[in-house]
C-alpha cells in the first residue's frame, strides 16, 4: 500500500470506477472496501430500512479471494472486487426472492438471475438485497413482510419505488453501485427522489431471466427495462456494458457536433415546481454553452402518454399479481383492501390491493386497445423524426421532488386520474421502450434532490450517456448524503 490510503468517508463516496483505480494504484483493497460498506450498512439500516437480506459472510470470503489475486498482481473483470447491491426482485442463488409477500418469506432461489451472473462474472461482490413495494407494483417502497423504507434526505418522505431501497442505499453510499428495474418509473422516480444516477435500458436490451415478477403481456414487456443505480454517469455506462455487452462505454466524453436536444418542462396540466424549472433552465444554459442546439417544444402526444401507460398496465387486469398474491382466492384483493382500510389484519399491503382494484376498473376495452396501437404507431414515428440521428430529450423526471410517504402513491393510483398530471415525464420512456437516464442536477429549497432525464432512442445510448455526463459535470451530479455516517 502507498502512504495515501482512503478513509471510510472517501470509500463510501467513491463510484465503482474510482474504486477500481484505487485497487490498481495500491491505495485500497477489496477487503477494506467491503468492510467499510458493511459497517456503514449496519449503522443506517435501522433508521432507513433499506437492506432486507445480507450476504456479509460470503462477501467477506469473496473479498479475501480478490485480495489474494490483487496481491499477486492479477485484476480481471470490469468490477473486480467492487461491492454492489441488488434489488430484491432479482434472483440470487441461496437467497430469498419474496416480492414482499408474507407467504413467500421462506422462498429461497436455486439459481442466479442472468443480470446477477453477468455482474458477478465481472468481479462484483454483492453485499445484499434491497427493499421494494409488494410485487414491485407501485412507486412507494413498503410491504407487510419487510416494512417501509425511508428517504435519507428526510425520513418522513418516500424513497419512491419500486427500486426505492436500492436508490436510497446508493444515496447514503451503502454500496458502490446497484441494480434496479423499471416499468413505470421504478428506477427513475427513486433515483430522482434520492439524488443518484439511474439508467433504464430500452425495450428488450437486457437479459430477462430471473426477475420476480415478470410481466406477461407484449406491451408491458416492452415497457420494462433493467439498469444500474449508481453514483456517476460513467458507472452507468460501465454497468450497462456488462448487462448489455453489445454496448461499449464512451472512451472520450466529447459530444458529436450534430447532437441536438429537445427540452420541455411544464405543459398542459403537468406543472413542475419552480425549483425544477430553475434547474431545467440551468441545464439548457449548460448545453447551449457547449454549443449544443437546444429546441423547446412539447410533443402533442405528451398530454396522453400517462393515460396510455395506465391502459397498458391494466391490460391483463393484474392477473399475474393476483395469482401470486391471492392464489387461493382470486377475488380476495377486494376484501383484503377493505380489511386494511378498516384497520383489520389484511394479507397484503393496501398499496397492492388498491392497485389491483384499479387495474380492473381501468382495464381497456376493444376500442381502447385500438387506441393503444394507434398511439404507439404514431408516437414512434414522431419520436424517430425528432431524435434521429443523434437527438435526445432533456426533461424533468417528476414534477416535484420527493413527497411525504403515501402522497406520490395517492397521485398515481387515484380515481381522479391525477396520474395524467404527474406521470407524463416518467411514462414517456416506458410507453415507447426508450432508454433513459436520470442525473442529479441540484436541490430544492427544502433540501431535496432534483434529477433530470435524458432520453434517446434504442441504438443512440452513446449520445445519451455523453449528454448526461455533460449535465453531471455542469450541475454537480451525485452528492452523497452523509447524515448517517
Amino acid at each position: 500500500m502507498t502512504e495515501r490510503t482512503h478513509g471510510m468517508s472517501d470509500i463510501l463516496s467513491m463510484d465503482a470506477t474510482a474504486i477500481i483505480d484505487a485497487y490498481r494504484s495500491g491505495k485500497l483493497t477489496p477487503g477494506k472496501t467491503v468492510e467499510a460498506y458493511i459497517a456503514h450498512q449496519t449503522r443506517f439500516n435501522a433508521s432507513l430500512n433499506l437492506i432486507v437480506e445480507d450476504r456479509y459472510d460470503t462477501a467477506r470470503k469473496e473479498a479475501a479471494h480478490y485480495d489474494a489475486l490483487l496481491a499477486e498482481g492479477t485484476m480481471e473483470g470490469k468490477l473486480f472486487g467492487v461491492p454492489i447491491s441488488m434489488k430484491e426482485a432479482f434472483d440470487m442463488k441461496n437467497m430469498h426472492t419474496t416480492g414482499g409477500l408474507t407467504h413467500n418469506k421462506d422462498r429461497i432461489i436455486g439459481i442466479d438471475a442472468e443480470v446477477v451472473r453477468r455482474l458477478q462474472n465481472e468481479g462484483a461482490i454483492i453485499l445484499g438485497k434491497t427493499n421494494t413495494p409488494t410485487l414491485c407494483f407501485c412507486q412507494e417502497t413498503d410491504n407487510y413482510l419487510f416494512g417501509r423504507s425511508n428517504n435519507p434526505w428526510n425520513p418522513d418522505y418516500t424513497t419512491g419505488g419500486s427500486s426505492g431501497g436500492e436508490a436510497a442505499l446508493i444515496a447514503v453510499g451503502g454500496a458502490a453501485a446497484g441494480s434496479g428495474s423499471d416499468i413505470g418509473g421504478s428506477i427513475r422516480i427513486p433515483v430522482h427522489f434520492n439524488g443518484v444516477v439511474g439508467f433504464k435500458a430500452g425495450a428488450f436490451q437486457f437479459p430477462q431471466e430471473g426477475h420476480f415478477p415478470y410481466p406477461e403481456t407484449k406491451h408491458q414487456q416492452s415497457m420494462l427495462g433493467y439498469g444500474p443505480i449508481v453514483k456517476s454517469v460513467r458507472d452507468a455506462a460501465l454497468l450497462y456494458s456488462i448487462i448489455h455487452p453489445v454496448f461499449q462505454p464512451p472512451v472520450r466524453w466529447q459530444l458529436p457536433e450534430d447532437v441536438h436536444v429537445i427540452s420541455f418542462g411544464s405543459f398542459h396540466k403537468t406543472q413542475t415546481t419552480d425549483d425544477t424549472e430553475h434547474i431545467l433552465t440551468k441545464a439548457r444554459e449548460a448545453l447551449e454553452d457547449s454549443n449544443i442546439k437546444v429546441c423547446s417544444g412539447t410533443p402533442d402526444f405528451m398530454k396522453d402518454v400517462a393515460e396510455i401507460w395506465q391502459l397498458i398496465m391494466c391490460e391483463d387486469r393484474a392477473e399475474g399479481a393476483i395469482a401470486l398474491a391471492y392464489p387461493e382466492h382470486p377475488k380476495g384483493f377486494i376484501g383484503d383492501y377493505l380489511k386494511a382500510k378498516l384497520g383489520l389484519k389484511a394479507k397484503h399491503h393496501p398499496y397492492l390491493s388498491w392497485a389491483i382494484i384499479g387495474t380492473n376498473l381501468f382495464s381497456p376495452n376493444e376500442k381502447q386497445h385500438r387506441r393503444i396501437e394507434d398511439f404507439l404507431h404514431e408516437g414512434e414515428k414522431i419520436i424517430d423524426d425528432l431524435l434521429t440521428p443523434r437527438g435526445v430529450f432533456v426533461i424533468p423526471t417528476y414534477p416535484t421532488p420527493a413527497k411525504r410517504h403515501g402522497k406520490v402513491y395517492g397521485e398515481i393510483f387515484s380515481l381522479t386520474m391525477s396520474l395524467r398530471r404527474v406521470l407524463p415525464f416518467v411514462a414517456l420512456p416506458n410507453v415507447f421502450g426508450l432508454p433513459s437516464i436520470v442525473v442529479p442536477c441540484g436541490m430544492s429549497r427544502d433540501g431535496l434532490p432534483i434529477g433530470l432525464q435524458v432520453i434517446s432512442t434504442v441504438g443512440n445510448e452513446d449520445t445519451l450517456f455523453r449528454v448526461a455526463h455533460l449535465l453531471e459535470s455542469a450541475l454537480g451530479g451525485y452528492q452523497r448524503n452523509t447524515h448517517y455516517d
